[in-house]
């Protein structure tokens, strides 16, 4: 997450503009993408962990504030920055804030997206699969075709010159689902057993640092957000703009299996 180059982009419009005297518009997208681990809570160090519920018709704005001078994250510190630099530059700014995406990518580059691929690259090596704590927390989701729908309805209305959310009140949630981190364990645990890629359908409960060890280059922070923290947003402002997703929870149970497949292939498990 590099806050200076999404900054960067956002003073090139700021610039644009100056120039040409037209509006301008950047949507926080691709290797500068936001995501509701900004506003999830830390239940297993403690350092914040209410529960809630948040629209994005609510001043998410206000809230990632509060939550960032509690505890600096560099995610979150980009979202801040774009919508300042915005502000300060009159170039409007849109932010994407998606939830836990599965499903497989179909543009040219990336195609898989990260905790459920993680997490089961590390149970291929373990021969486990391993979920942090009890794993209560709840999580959203949702499919990355169902994202990219998203983002076209988005592109869509500033194609036609609507004047839609922006800036402190252009954050834009896209949860059409929540799971646990145990159910989500679990399944991928289902899934692994099935195609004999590991011996037993049992997930072991492991602590934080040991996870971050596994998962995140030990950055026990960016572990926590990613594979424990409870963040249930409900997408009303999608909604409100015509966003219409088209998967459903069966889509995400079902994907486990297909996702152990691809990477048990990929890693010459079956």
């Amino acid at each position: 997450f590099s806050v200076s180059s999404a900054r960067a982009m956002v003073f090139g419009l700021g610039a644009r503009r100056k120039q040409t005297g037209r509006n301008v518009y950047y949507i926080h997208v691709r290797d500068w993408t936001s995501g509701t681990s900004n506003v999830a809570n830390q239940p297993i160090t403690g350092k914040y962990d209410e529960s809630h519920v948040l629209s994005d018709i609510d001043n998410i704005y206000s809230f990632e504030k509060s939550r960032e001078s509690l505890q600096p994250y560099l995610q979150r510190t980009a979202d801040i920055a774009v919508v300042e630099a915005g502000l300060g530059l009159n170039v409007n700014t849109y932010i994407m804030m998606p939830p836990t995406i599965y499903g497989r990518g179909t543009g040219d580059f990336n195609k898989q997206t990260t905790q459920v691929p993680t997490i089961i690259r590390s149970a291929l090596k373990t021969g486990q699969v391993e979920m942090i704590g009890n794993g209560s927390g709840l999580a959203g989701h949702v499919h990355v075709e169902d994202l990219a729908l998203l983002y076209g309805v988005v592109l869509d209305q500033l194609l036609r010159g609507e004047d839609i959310p922006h800036g402190k009140k252009g954050i834009y949630f896209a949860a059409t689902g929540h799971h646990t981190w145990t159910e989500l364990s679990q399944g991928i645990a289902n899934a692994l057993y099935q195609l004999g890629a590991i011996k037993t359908k049992d997930v072991k409960s492991i602590g934080l640092t040991e996870a971050a060890e596994k998962w995140a280059g030990g950055n026990e922070l960016v572990t926590e957000l990613n594979f424990a923290a409870s963040y249930r947003t409900k997408p009303d402002l999608g909604g409100i703009l015509g966003w219409k997703p088209q998967r459903t929870d069966e889509d995400f149970q079902n994907h486990y299996l297909d996702e152990a497949k691809l990477i048990c292939s990929q890693e010459g498990k079956i």
